[in-house]
C-alpha cells in the first residue's frame, strides 16, 4: 500500500514565502514562520490486521463534515479544508509569535491492494482522527503494496 501525494499548487505561494521574510526582516525574528507550505499533509499512519488494513489520519481540529473520503480508481482519497485555530472568544490577540498548526486545504492519497472489499470500505471520525477500515477478501491473491518515492 503507498501513500500518494497529491500537491495542491498556488499562484501566490511564491508571494507569500516573499512576503514572510520582508516581515521576518523588518520585525527583527519577532515573527516566526506562517503558512510555510501551500497545502499542509496531515500524518497517516498504515495499520494491517489479518482481517484488514486501516488508514487513521491526524485531523485535530476538524468537523466531521469538512472531511471528504472517496473511494477512485483503486485509491482511497482524503480531502479537506481545516480552518485556522482562533483563540477563545473574548480573547484578542495582538501578534503572532509562532505558528506551527497547520491549516487550510489538504490532499492524501492511499493505494488499495488488490485484496481489498471496496465495497465495504468504511469511515468514522473519533477525538480528531480518521479511521478509515479497508476489509481483505480472502478470495482474492493480495498484490505486495507499492512505495511511492518520497
Amino acid at each position: 500500500m503507498a501513500v500518494i501525494e497529491v500537491a495542491t499548487s498556488d499562484e501566490f505561494s511564491g508571494l507569500i514565502r516573499q512576503m514572510n521574510q520582508v516581515v521576518e526582516n523588518a520585525m527583527g525574528r519577532q515573527f516566526y514562520g506562517f503558512s510555510p507550505t501551500d497545502a499542509w499533509r496531515p500524518s497517516v499512519n498504515l495499520y494491517e490486521t489479518t482481517g484488514a488494513f486501516l488508514i487513521c489520519v491526524d485531523l485535530g481540529g476538524m468537523e466531521k463534515d469538512e472531511i471528504d473520503v472517496q473511494v477512485d480508481k483503486g485509491a482511497v482519497v482524503i480531502r479537506g479544508r481545516r480552518q485556522s485555530p482562533l483563540p477563545p472568544e473574548g480573547a484578542k490577540p495582538i501578534a503572532v509569535h509562532l505558528m506551527e498548526i497547520d491549516h487550510g486545504s489538504f490532499c492524501r492519497t492511499v493505494e488499495i491492494p488488490s485484496d481489498v472489499k471496496e465495497w465495504e470500505i468504511s469511515a468514522t471520525y473519533q477525538q480528531g482522527m480518521l479511521w478509515i477500515k479497508l476489509p481483505k477478501d480472502p478470495t482474492v491473491r493480495p498484490t505486495k503494496p507499492s512505495t511511492q518515492p518520497g
